[in-house]
């Protein structure tokens, strides 16, 4: 099972790639939010580039929000992106942010056709187990290549277990995202997200071995706390 780490960007160079150095040995990914917890800071595709730059043998996956770009913008991005030797980008549609202006020019669906027709940039969607297994499998028909899968607890293995069978058929990954909830970020996570949509140390490693015959990965994310991710991918490569 491959191990994927949400590297969410910091405003110093160095302590980006000081924690970027504490992963290349542990991940087989390294997975980069565009405006993570509804915070615009520093562009995906710029900063994945700079990762790629300077640790070339990193696999990345950058994010490119679609809501506020247009058709031109994502394609020039898309082209810097295999410039860079960025491996795989997610579309998403992203949230309204402060600042922003709504483009609508491109939904993630039209912008998987344009990746695939047009660079050597692999794609992906997100995909919510709070769909019905009839969504999920039109979902999983848009011709990415991987899935970022969103909602996964114990309460929806059962549809994860289904979903899993319809990606085989296509050959498609998935990767179950598993955010950590700890102390260090606990009270600032409840503020933005969910307890349900959250897994303490305990939870997360039951989490990923019930996910190890559905699932062809496993997708670390720690908003606000890298150390505390960082010991969940260190046990995981113990197991």
């Amino acid at each position: 099972m491959e191990v994927l780490f949400e590297l969410e960007p910091v405003s110093s160079r160095a302590k980006l790639l000081g924690r970027v150095r504490e992963l290349v040995d542990l991940v087989d990914w390294i997975d980069v939010p565009d405006s993570p917890m509804g915070r615009s800071r520093f562009p995906s595709p710029i900063v994945s580039c700079v990762i790629k730059n300077l640790f070339e043998d990193t696999r990345v996956i950058a994010h490119l929000r679609v809501i506020d770009v247009s058709r031109v913008a994502l394609e020039a991005t898309l082209r810097g992106l295999e410039l860079c030797n960025v491996e795989r980008v997610t579309f998403v549609r992203g949230d309204v942010i402060e600042g922003s202006s709504v483009v609508r020019d491109v939904e993630p669906e039209e912008a998987v056709r344009i990746a695939r027709s047009s660079t050597k940039v692999k794609p992906g969607l997100t995909l919510s187990l709070r769909k019905s297994l009839e969504e999920i499998e039109g979902r999983l028909r848009a011709g990415a290549e991987f899935y970022l899968v969103l909602n996964l607890n114990k309460d929806s293995m059962e549809k994860m277990e289904a979903t899993s069978r319809v990606a085989r058929k296509l050959n498609i990954k998935l990767y179950p995202y598993v955010v950590l909830i700890t102390d260090a970020n606990r009270d600032r996570i409840l503020g933005v997200m969910e307890r349900w949509k959250l897994h303490d140390f305990n939870e997360a490693l039951e989490l990923v071995e019930a996910s190890n015959d559905v699932a062809d990965g496993i997708l670390v994310s720690s908003p606000m706390d890298f150390k505390g991710g960082l010991e969940l991918v260190r046990r995981l490569r113990r197991r």
